[in-house]
């Protein structure tokens, strides 16, 4: 390799040429990540900058500078058959390192996947965390926007905090499986997640790699929840006020109606927006909380909110949210008008989505706690939000929980509903879900029996008898 000294970098280059390339790069001082792409000979070279702060980075810049552990680190993969941009170099500074590698122009496995992919990558996928093991590499950040999709196969990028070990235990492989499947494992069917592992050369790791991806999952909610009183992605404080982020001229009408008031809430209809009033500010904080949880995880299954309005001296803590009214109706009062004149497709398409919708929060094991027909709005006849975000729970799926959410719903429905559509409901709903559904009927058959079913239906409160 060729050292030389450059704009205060020291660069060490396998090729003459490109130390024209590097004589525009400067430090980039606090930028905590720097990137950029430049013409070199027929093709392009790509550079990315490191930037280290604090005595840790400091120390590490001198020890184990970043820049230089990705250029070694791609010249042992590629030795090991793995896939990974070729290296050309890498430049040491004072305040951080350079990584340079020839630039590969191809998508990510993340946007490839999204657009439909599937049945194509999520082989390769297993055959590529397959060369890791074998290999004994752990990424240690191997998610799906470090992995890129050429016309060649999958190819490795950021390999910064790469570890290629002499023993390779059973967490080192968990991880990398974990780390790659995360964002998408729940949204496998089971026989595509038994596919998968027939790919990846075993089915050992799965029991472990559920578990760890359960924990994945609720660290991830805790997070988000965490941050939902800071400025962040998705919302932005402004005095009491927390705002989602391009909403922030919304929900500013006058006052309408006062639509419904006890105890824990009053909720007012403004003309532009609805006014859910909190009594007790915890309550508010976990409605606020969950409303930034769905927002990270973009799945329209509550109302839209526009800002928080924190309590004060004098003045009720509030979430501004959209307005359903006039596109909808709460699941009770929808079944009361309209059940009776549903034919039988047209009911089996309805129950299938509903089951769909349930379907979809199930998977990140998001429960609600408070399942009442009234608390489901039915958006055109098609489309489901929930009602009432401060009782959402974000923890793994549990029976207790399961049980309480079906016998609620299946006490605030009309009776007329023939059994036929309630089973349909049921077995759709618990088809993915490893439980004892039998267990699970019995239960509910039992705890039903001398319940009475109270609904809202098109003439108001309903009262009926099994």
């Amino acid at each position: 390799m060729k050292q030389r000294e450059i704009n205060g970098i020291t660069w060490y280059i396998e090729d003459e040429g490109l130390a024209e390339v590097v004589r525009d790069v400067s430090e980039q001082g606090k930028t905590r990540r720097g990137y950029g792409v430049h013409p070199y000979k027929d093709g392009k070279v790509f550079i990315k900058y490191f930037h280290e702060k604090g005595m840790a980075g400091y120390v590490r810049n001198i020890a184990a500078p970043r820049g230089k552990k990705e250029y070694f680190t791609a010249k042992r993969l590629l030795c090991l058959s793995v896939p990974t941009p070729e290296p050309l170099g890498y430049g040491l500074s004072a305040t951080g390192s350079y990584a340079i590698q020839k630039w590969v122009d191809a998508p990510s496995f993340a946007r490839m996947f999204a657009e439909g992919e599937k049945a194509r990558l999520l082989p390769q996928l297993a055959l590529l965390l397959n060369t890791l093991t074998r290999h004994h590499v752990r990424h240690n950040d191997l998610h799906l926007e470090n992995i890129l999709v050429t016309a060649e196969g999958l190819c490795l990028i950021d390999l910064h905090k790469m570890q290629i070990k002499k023993a390779f235990r059973l967490a080192d492989e968990v991880s990398n499986l974990s780390h790659a499947l995360v964002s998408l494992y729940n949204d496998l069917r089971e026989e595509e997640k038994e596919a998968f592992f027939e790919s990846y050369g075993s089915s050992k790791p799965r029991p472990r790699l559920e578990a760890e991806l359960h924990r994945l999952v609720a660290r991830w909610f805790q997070k988000k929840q965490e941050r939902a009183f800071t400025g962040n992605s998705k919302v932005s404080v402004s005095g009491d006020r927390l705002y989602v982020n391009g909403r922030e001229g919304s929900a500013v009408g006058s006052l309408v109606e006062t639509i419904k008031t006890d105890k824990k809430v009053r909720v007012e209809r403004w003309s532009d927006h609805i006014r859910k009033i909190f009594r007790d500010e915890r309550r508010l904080r976990k409605a606020w909380k969950a409303h930034v949880v769905f927002l990270y995880l973009d799945i329209p299954a509550v109302p839209q909110p526009y800002y928080c309005l924190m309590p004060s001296k004098g003045q009720e803590g509030y979430i501004a949210m959209e307005d359903l009214k006039g596109r909808g109706q709460e699941l009770d009062r929808y079944l009361d008008t309209h059940y009776d004149d549903m034919s039988y497709r047209e009911r089996k398409v309805f129950i299938d989505r509903m089951a769909l919708f349930f379907d979809g929060l199930f998977k990140w094991g998001i429960m609600h706690n408070d399942l009442k027909g009234c608390n489901l709005f039915v958006l055109g006849g098609r489309d489901f939000v929930l009602l009432d975000v401060e009782d959402f729970a974000f923890a793994a799926l549990h029976m207790e929980g399961l049980k309480k959410m079906f016998l609620q719903l299946t006490t605030t429905l009309p009776k007329r509903i023939v059994m036929r559509d309630r089973m349909r409901f049921f077995l759709r709903i618990t088809s993915t879900l490893n439980l004892d559904r039998r267990g699970l009927f019995r239960t509910l058959l039992w705890k039903t029996a001398g319940k009475e079913i109270v609904y809202e239906g098109k003439s108001g409160l309903m009262r009926e008898s099994w």
